[in-house]
């Protein structure tokens, strides 16, 4: 039995703008965004246990841990064991003929808080998927192209093509569905902004409710406007909240508030470390013990 360790960084994706446009046929949205990787990251560890020998069938198993409650209790449930799925179904039948066994052990150290709009459980499965290059490619001489690993990063969800390069590229924009990169240059300087302090409150926001309170609301961001979320109006009027904490952060001298995603995390910039510093001393005698509260930096 032969067994690979793989240590994997799984960062936090925020978006910096978020344009929201027309429904598509698929039912998905059309998107114009800027995603900006995080350096808050969970951290994924897979132990590889597997078997090199001749065989027609594959003996497969698959466990997962982690320091999160709600991440055992989801356990094959994860999106983490689709990415599996779904790269074991690419393998080209001789490399499958080479192995008798493989069973894979990942534990999740969890530091992206759930349903927060921080694309944790996309980073984890994109996480996944380069972690399975590896392995294939060092010990069979095999890896799926990137061309076709985004196509697959693209069917686990919305983010996880994003998320599948960040650690390499940390900011890119995005169109269709947030997979369709360009390069564009933007007259507004998102690094100044850098330093970062994030608060999620006690509950989180469904993605697909955050889309259905949006209907046909249309938004007027331009490009000029810097930071910008289509999702802020209609998710703080069903969340007041919210408002309230988007007051305390623009109360701590930050330069920009913003929601994150579809929510229910906050994100307020700093341009001074020091302001960012002071901010977060503050906050974390105000709000309340059950908030998570971060504070973190692009990633670069």
């Amino acid at each position: 039995m032969n067994q690979a360790v793989y240590l994997e960084r799984s960062p936090a994706k925020i978006n910096l703008f978020l344009k929201v446009l027309d429904k598509r046929d698929d039912g998905f949205h059309n998107l114009e965004t800027l995603f900006q990787a995080l350096e808050l990251s969970d951290h994924l560890t897979f132990k590889i246990d597997f078997e090199k020998k001749q065989s027609e069938n594959l003996d497969f198993s698959l466990e997962i841990d982690s320091n999160s409650e709600e991440i055992k209790t989801l356990g094959e449930r994860n999106i983490i064991a689709k990415a599996i799925e779904l790269y074991l179904s690419t393998l080209e039948e001789n490399i499958l003929e080479q192995l008798s066994s493989i069973s894979i052990k990942i534990y999740i150290d969890k530091q992206i808080p759930l349903e927060a709009g921080l694309a944790g459980g996309s980073s984890n499965a994109a996480a996944t998927l380069r972690v399975l290059n590896k392995f294939f490619k060092e010990h069979f001489d095999f890896e799926v192209q990137e061309r076709l690993l985004l196509e697959l990063a693209l069917s686990l969800g919305s983010d996880v093509p994003f998320c599948l390069l960040s650690t390499k590229t940390p900011r890119l924009y995005g169109e269709s569905r947030g997979e369709n990169f360009k390069t564009r240059l933007f007259d507004f300087n998102f690094d100044e902004y850098a330093n970062l302090i994030l608060v999620k409150p006690n509950f989180g926001i469904s993605t697909a409710k955050a889309y259905a309170l949006l209907k046909n609301k249309e938004s007027s961001f331009t490009y000029e406007d810097g930071f910008f979320n289509s999702f802020e109006d209609v998710v703080f009027e069903e969340e007041p909240s919210l408002v309230e904490i988007q007051q305390q952060l623009h109360s701590t001298k930050a330069d920009q508030v913003l929601l994150s995603g579809s929510g229910s995390t906050m994100l307020a910039f700093y341009k001074d470390l020091d302001n960012s510093k002071a901010a977060f001393k503050s906050l974390s005698l105000k709000l309340p013990k059950d908030y998570f509260l971060y504070q973190t930096s692009f990633l670069k």
